[in-house]
């Protein structure tokens, strides 16, 4: 059967205009692969979807609404989607080839340099700013899902594509609080990085997307999670009780400002956290403005 084929079969064939040359990796939304678009004579990345998705023609349907919206996203920080294509049975989208390495790689043990950190921070808050405002969340914002180069530019990746992933591979849990994972106990949607309200199984809010980013922002800087646990039980139940591991304590030398932002994105009542990834985007340019000044 297709789907019992490894991700290499597809190297060397032709989807449509677009000759595939390797892969590149695989997560929950499917294979990807490096490509070359021989109509435009450049490298493109195909992220083809899960063939039980493309056989179901709701899922294909909401898919492609999805999708539409996605791309209307254009952003620096923002990685581009070009097309939603279908060649020989395969649904695939073209995204913007990115090169450079994860967040998830970027960070080492102790944190990054705070300009660093904040220079990744805005491109990242910019990103889910320009989405925002045109009604696109992210929903699973974690470092693997950011983009980086030794030039200073950021990308992030999958925007509002969690949302696609199936009902049916979730299980829940009564008095409306959902653990979400396959039957291997692999977790979509990452809880690690999810706000108390997705963890209890209610709708996203854009304030939901900024807990997740005061989530990364703080990882960059402490090299570590706020909340602690064994297993993603605990790690859940940390996210819902438990405040967050002070990070003035594990970073004494970050400016008091830095540690106040980060504090009012992981507040565990949606409606105590920042307005908008828009202000947060501009409280870290004040930041850093007054880190230039500081410096001379």
């Amino acid at each position: 059967m297709l789907q019992d084929l490894p991700p290499s079969h597809l190297v060397g064939r032709t989807l449509g205009h677009y000759e595939i040359l390797a892969v590149l990796g695989k997560g929950g939304m499917g294979v990807v692969y490096l490509a070359e678009d021989q109509r435009l004579h450049r490298h493109v990345a195909l992220k083809l979807l899960p063939l039980e998705m493309s056989a179901d023609p709701e899922r294909l349907k909401r898919f492609r609404r999805e999708a539409k919206t996605v791309a209307s996203l254009s952003h620096p920080n923002v990685v581009t989607l070009h097309a939603v294509e279908e060649a020989d049975g395969y649904h695939f989208l073209v995204l913007e080839l990115v090169e450079g390495r994860t967040l998830n790689d970027e960070i080492p043990p102790g944190g990054l340099p705070l300009r660093r950190a904040l220079e990744i921070a805005a491109g990242i808050a910019g990103a889910l700013a320009s989405a925002h405002e045109r009604g696109v969340l992210h929903r699973d914002l974690k470092p693997s899902n950011v983009m980086v180069n030794p030039h200073g530019w950021v990308k992030v990746l999958d925007f509002g594509l969690a949302k696609l992933r199936p009902q049916d591979e979730a299980t829940w849990m009564g008095g409306g609080t959902s653990l979400v994972h396959t039957q291997e106990g692999k977790v979509l949607g990452t809880p690690s990085y999810m706000s108390p309200e997705q963890l209890r199984g209610l709708p996203a809010e854009e304030r939901s997307d900024i807990f997740s980013f005061g989530l990364v922002l703080y990882e960059m800087l402490a090299g570590n999670l706020p909340f602690a646990g064994e297993n993603s039980a605990e790690r859940i139940a940390a996210v819902l009780r438990d405040p967050p591991q002070p990070l003035g304590v594990v970073r004494p030398d970050l400016p008091e400002s830095v540690c106040r932002l980060v504090d009012h994105c992981l507040a565990k009542e949606i409606g105590k956290r920042p307005a908008s990834a828009a202000l947060v985007r501009d409280e870290i340019a004040r930041i850093q403005r007054e880190l230039e000044i500081s410096a001379g």
